[in-house]
């Protein structure tokens, strides 16, 4: 008597890990071994759609024309007086001694020069934060820039006359160390940006003489001085002297006089040159590490992101005996501000309110294991998206979480306070990413198909060349042909989000790229695979899957949705074959298409007189034997299978939307040795 055939069938190709034993998980997909498809909403999966160029001739230097990479993009969206501007911001490095800003009106389609910031920027990658209309722009060697759609200028206010403050010997009410700033009041009461600070002056129950230069701006109308205690950091308001070229004052005034005073909130000084990391958060900028100072992060005034009073400062420092460096910042999240080193991960709440000469700042430092390697791989994850955990159970977030890579070569979730590991899948691909150059790495969230993809350099590269993408609605992952080296989602005046990225080789020039485009990957073929991870069958009674019988495998019926005519090849390997082990068999599959006609029988033309062709949504001829070789010979024996869908070509995309094996197991077979 022979042995039935049993069938088992997916209708849903959410993913799983291949790593994890199918004991535990539910038979199919598998993160290894897939490439250049996804997982659509409803649990398809998908060839991806390719990209294009944007620009049809490369951007060169605007000094000497040489070629050029991206070394970074970024939107900018204003709406002053009622009226929105688009543009996309872009730095073209040609990797010598050019680092230039450009900006795009029409996508990336042309680009206007606005600075070429030297050889000094070479190899160096920006930050961009924007507050309000402008747009903020650092790379750890020039004096920060602002940008408002029309002007790049260097960040800083014009300060008001600075103060010198000398000893005056008559007794007086002065105790401790003081130091004096000066703010310009104009006839209409606004406040000009607050003056250097004075040098310190020592006092011991005396007075003061307070000298500055009488401002240059007519419309001043007099003076407001402010200083600090004697023992503090704080300006508070010390006295009103009227009249532009009033310029000298005497200060008897005891600290107890002037605490409960107005708070100096117009510091006037500009951000620290060579800053790595700005940031906009709770109505201030946040600017974070120098080459002096890694771990030092620099707050501005409330509402004035340009006035940086050196005080304002915090150094994330801790016991550890191992130095640490900031990376980046992610503003807002959970009121906070995320401060990211690479060993640590740190947080910052409060309001800037100062409370007895002390500002209210809470700096606490996560207990998370490690930081992230660059500020550019931080993405922001909804609530509810899924994960593995490294026992292979299924897990939600409860919260929006930020996912990040980490210099440990992983991509962890951080809640607030915790990390969690959730790249087991492709540990192995992140383990290939290259330690020297991980500063390079970035990121692209694309909430339209919830993905969040990584782009890193692996062994020995320089710039990003590979890519690991995370679906976070079915807790998937999947490797993209996505050599990039930046990336930006953007709005547009027709679409609400479109995703471009940047070529990462001067030798290809300076291209950006529209992503989910058209049918190749700018000229060249999309090499999509699919693949199941070890399907094993189940008893038909209890479900569980049969890893320990010996089966033989009869067919394999696939339901897909292909719109073009695109030759697909069905393949499969034994149960233990490796992601890119050699097909066992296979068979290709192509639909067929028709010209439509009329009753008459004359085809059908469009608008153009384009003949009409209508192209077979299939379901891919039925019970694909399962044989060791495409021409005939047994059925397929092994304990289980794992079947691969690919297709190199430059037609369309289609969609798997079922998979039915039959198999047949074999008695008193076991596992062999």
């Amino acid at each position: 008597m022979s042995a039935p055939v049993q069938t088992q069938l997916f209708t849903t190709f959410a993913g799983e890990q291949e790593g994890i034993h199918s004991v535990l998980l539910p038979d199919l997909f598998s993160s290894g071994g897939c490439s250049n498809v996804w997982i659509d909403k409803w649990g398809r999966a998908r060839k991806i759609e390719g990209y294009d160029n944007q620009n049809s001739t490369a951007v060169t230097t605007d000094t000497g024309g040489s070629a050029t990479m991206l070394r970074a993009l970024t939107p900018y969206r204003s709406t002053g007086a009622g009226v929105t501007t688009r543009q996309l911001l872009a730095v073209f490095d040609d990797t010598v001694d050019e680092w230039e800003l450009s900006y795009s009106t029409n996508v990336g389609g042309t680009w206007t020069f606005i600075a070429d910031m030297g050889s000094a920027s070479v190899g160096k990658i920006p930050d961009f934060a924007q507050f309000g209309d402008d747009l903020y722009i650092t790379n750890g060697v020039i004096a920060p820039r602002r940008w408002n759609g029309t002007t790049l200028v260097t960040a800083g206010r014009t300060q008001s006359p600075t103060p010198s403050a000398t000893a005056n010997s008559s007794a007086g009410n002065l105790v401790g160390s003081y130091r004096y700033k000066i703010v310009a009041i104009t006839t209409t009461g606004t406040r000009n940006a607050g003056s250097a600070a004075s040098a310190v002056l020592q006092r011991q129950d005396n007075q003061a003489n307070v000298v500055w230069g009488a401002s240059t701006d007519t419309a001043v109308a007099g003076y407001e001085l402010y200083r600090t205690s004697g023992s503090g950091a704080v300006y508070y308001l010390l006295d009103y002297i009227d009249g532009r070229t009033s310029v000298s004052y005497v200060d008897n005034t005891a600290d107890i006089a002037i605490l409960e005073n107005r708070i100096l909130e117009e510091h006037g000084d500009p951000p620290p040159v060579g800053v790595y990391f700005c940031e906009s958060h709770k109505q201030r900028m946040w600017w974070l590490r120098t080459d002096t100072d890694p771990t030092r992060l620099y707050w501005s005034d409330s509402g004035l992101p340009e006035d940086v009073l050196a005080d304002n400062k915090h150094d994330f420092e801790d016991a550890t005996p191992v130095a640490d460096v900031g990376t980046g910042m992610t503003g807002d999240f959970e009121g906070k501000l995320v401060v990211w080193m690479e060993k640590a991960v740190w947080t910052v709440s409060g309001t800037g309110q100062v409370i007895g000469d002390v500002v209210d700042w809470t700096f606490v430092k996560a207990n998370a294991a490690v930081g992230t390697v660059s500020h550019r791989t931080v993405a922001r994850i909804p609530a509810g998206s899924r994960y593995y955990d490294a026992s292979g159970e299924l897990q939600r977030t409860p919260t929006v979480t930020l996912a990040y890579l980490t210099p440990f070569k992983d991509i962890r979730l951080f809640d607030g306070d915790n990390d969690t590991v959730i790249s087991h899948p492709k540990k192995d691909l992140l383990a290939t990413m290259n330690y020297t150059t991980r500063q390079k790495a970035w990121c692209l969230e694309d909430p339209t198909r919830s993905e969040v993809a990584w782009f890193f350099p692996a062994a020995g590269s320089g710039e990003p060349d590979t890519c690991v993408v995370w679906n976070y609605q079915w807790g998937v992952w999947y490797e993209r042909d996505w050599p990039f080296s930046c990336g930006a989602a953007l709005e547009t005046s027709s679409q609400a989000l479109m995703l471009l990225a940047g070529e990462r080789r001067t030798g290809t020039g300076g291209f950006i790229y529209q992503l989910w485009t058209g049918n190749t990957f700018d000229g060249s073929t999309i090499n999509a695979i699919w693949m199941t991870k070890t399907l094993y069958g189940r008893d038909p009674t209890t479900g569980i899957p049969l890893i320990s019988q010996l089966k033989r495998w009869r067919w394999a019926d696939i339901i897909a949705d292909i719109t073009t005519p695109t030759t697909i090849t069905v393949g499969w390997v034994g149960a233990h074959a490796a992601d890119n082990a050699a097909l066992v068999g296979s068979r290709t599959l192509t639909p067929g298409s028709a010209t439509l006609t009329d009753a008459s029988g004359l085809p059908i033309t469009d608008a153009s007189g384009v003949t009409v062709t209508c192209v077979d949504t299939i379901a891919l001829p039925q019970m694909i034997p399962l044989k060791h070789d495409a021409a005939g010979g047994d059925y397929f024996h092994d304990e289980g299978i794992r079947i691969r869908i690919s297709d190199d070509s430059t037609n369309g995309p289609w969609a798997l939307e079922a998979l039915n094996v039959g198999y047949q197991v074999l008695p008193g077979m076991t596992r062999r040795m």
